[in-house]
């Protein structure tokens, strides 16, 4: 029974933060769908907490009506930074734990039939809680693609320039020069970058037109010009997020050679990467629904293995070659 308190306990305390983070979110987001769910929601899970409130006082508890406030303060901040379809997919994800949670619960033996009842019912509810939060981001297909490109863009742009640093460290002593270096690789690759952004775009895009005068021809359609007219946007828009992400991603390796000493450089270098690459890949791991912690350790080791290679192949020139620049 202590093994259960415990454990409603928590369920109250994630209810009422549930609670509290939807109302407080609700007063704060523009789009009308959303916001109009998330007041709903927020009296649902009042409704959830009050379940767990009252099981706790049968078993003689008093539970507090305390919430995570840390954990909402910081949900509402990320919302500034995430936009409105992470912050649906965040909220997704706390819907799909509270729902692995008690959907686990529920296979407890033991359960008292009208317990068991009224928690499925609650388990339904965060079923269609997370159908909500789908549809909300089923109409920010443009943020989406938005996204999409400034994350890959400044994920690209530590990566490569990083590496290119860690080379240039073996072989160059000064750390200006190091620095120059990786801006010229740094500019190289924004406008690789951006061509092939454009280029990909631009073939997906002729075929969306293709499609469209489809319709216009064949099934008698009226011609959307304002449709018409993003389409064919879309592929220049798409360059200049990516070449302008990428950028600001090889800025961070490169900005400490410009005051440091060329290895306390690349050390910060490291580190700065190392956070900002992990903190990229959280976002899009929150974006198509996977593991975040997993996907982003795993982009920032990999950004530092490169990163490993390059310097121990600059190393190799330096120690076998005898290649300096002085």
């Amino acid at each position: 029974m202590d093994s259960d308190v415990k454990q409603w306990s928590e369920f109250y305390r994630d209810e009422l933060t549930d609670m509290t983070f939807y109302s407080v979110l609700s007063r704060k987001i523009k789009d009308d769908y959303l916001r109009e769910n998330l007041a709903k929601l927020s009296s649902i899970e009042k409704e959830h907490s009050d379940f767990w409130k009252q099981n706790l006082e049968k078993a003689g508890v008093k539970p507090e009506p305390r919430y995570n406030k840390l954990k909402v303060s910081f949900l509402v901040f990320m919302r500034h930074f995430l936009g409105l379809f992470l912050t649906a997919r965040l909220l997704e994800h706390g819907e799909i734990s509270t729902v692995r949670v008690y959907s686990e619960y529920l296979k407890r033996p033991g359960l008292e039939e009208n317990f068991r009842r009224r928690l499925q019912e609650i388990l339904d509810e965060e079923i269609e809680h997370e159908e909500i939060f789908e549809k909300a981001m089923e109409k920010s297909s443009d943020t989406i693609e938005r996204n999409k490109d400034m994350i890959y863009g400044i994920s690209d742009g530590l990566v490569e320039v990083l590496a290119a640093l860690a080379g240039l460290t073996s072989i160059i002593v000064s750390n200006i020069d190091i620095a120059l270096g990786g801006l010229v690789v740094g500019i190289s690759g924004t406008a690789s970058m951006s061509i092939g952004a454009y280029l990909s775009k631009k073939s997906e895009t002729e075929y969306k037109l293709v499609e469209e005068e489809k319709k216009i021809l064949f099934r008698r359609q009226k011609v959307d010009h304002d449709y018409i007219k993003t389409i064919k946007g879309e592929s220049k828009t798409s360059a200049i997020y990516v070449g302008i992400s990428y950028i600001i991603g090889a800025a961070v390796p490169i900005i400490p050679f410009i005051f440091l000493q060329k290895y306390i450089a690349l050390a910060l270098s490291v580190v700065l990467v190392f956070l900002v690459q992990g903190f990229t890949n959280a976002v899009v791991a929150l974006s198509i629904n996977v593991g975040i912690f997993k996907m982003a350790i795993r982009a920032s080791l990999l950004a530092l293995l490169a990163a490993f290679i390059t310097f121990m192949v600059g190393f190799s020139f330096h120690y076998f070659l005898h290649i300096s620049i002085i």
